[in-house]
């Protein structure tokens, strides 16, 4: 994903790399947008396209705004106004395993 692309207002889920080598957007796209993360350890460990924009300082780590815990809790915002770009990584936790396996048992209980 490159960030000049990005339109005010667009949202960009990241879901394919998953070692601190892979990346599907530049430093374009973390820099014009507002990071959030499935889980802080696991994305700032793994994911290249947190790991590398930490490493060379195109992303400091306060700047990830917040991670899937916090959000589902309430105890910080999502997207703030029409025009914010977002940008969700996610290398994969157990809580969204877990919801997974949760739907597809009600789907086959029906």
């Amino acid at each position: 994903i490159r960030g000049a692309l990005l339109k005010p207002g667009a949202h960009v889920d990241l879901v394919g790399g998953f070692t601190p080598t892979m990346r599907e957007s530049d430093d374009d796209a973390i820099r014009r947008a507002r990071v959030y993360v499935d889980t802080r350890s696991g994305a700032t460990k793994e994911a290249g396209d947190i790991v590398q924009p930490l490493a060379s300082g195109v992303l400091k780590p306060d700047a990830i705004i917040a991670d899937l815990h916090e959000l589902a809790r309430g105890e910080k915002a999502g997207r703030q106004g029409d025009g914010e770009i977002t940008l969700f990584k996610s290398v994969g936790a157990a809580l969204e395993d877990l919801a997974a396996g949760i739907a597809v048992y009600k789907a086959l209980k029906r």
